[in-house]
């Protein structure tokens, strides 16, 4: 973690702006092309990135807004059947996109703006019946930029696959 947290916040707004330039100037057919640690799309990868990013920053409001509580997100399991259920090889990548830009920049924004707010925490439960953990804010957008880094390279690997 860096001494002030501004990097991590830095990196961490600066997901949007990656995920855009690792799909530019793919086709509907690449957005399609699977691959990857996962094995789903490109468009697959972008969508989950953005809905990670989404949890994120609840997370973060809950930190920010209730230093401490308990915030359970064990009902999530984004698997292939999750990202099925919901549509993400289908769905459209701009309004996607666009809602994880501005997303990024208000809690960042928030996180700055709140006294120790990178240091507030909460105590996540990743699992059903799993023992909370404390997680910083900080800490919470340094795994979130480890998570991007590591899909980015997904998408990197499928978009150099022949067609």
């Amino acid at each position: 973690m860096s001494p002030d947290g501004v990097s991590t916040v830095k990196e961490w707004k600066g997901i949007p702006g990656r995920l855009r330039r690792a799909i530019s100037g793919l086709s509907a057919r690449d957005l399609r092309r699977r691959g990857g640690s996962e094995d789903i799309s490109i468009a697959e990868y972008a969508h989950h990135l953005v809905e990670a990013n989404i949890v994120a920053s609840t997370i973060a409001l809950a930190a920010l807004g209730k230093p401490g509580c308990v915030f359970d997100w064990s009902w999530m399991y984004p698997d292939a059947r999750w990202v099925k259920n919901l549509g993400y090889a289908r769905a459209p990548l701009g309004p996607a996109l666009g809602v994880l830009e501005a997303l990024c920049r208000h809690v960042a924004g928030l996180a700055r703006a709140a006294p120790g707010g990178l240091s507030r925490s909460v105590r996540l439960v990743d699992s059903p019946g799993a023992r909370p953990r404390r997680r910083t804010l900080e800490q919470v957008f340094a795994e979130e930029c480890e998570h991007a880094r590591h899909h980015l390279r997904d998408i990197a690997e499928t978009r150099k696959k022949r067609r």
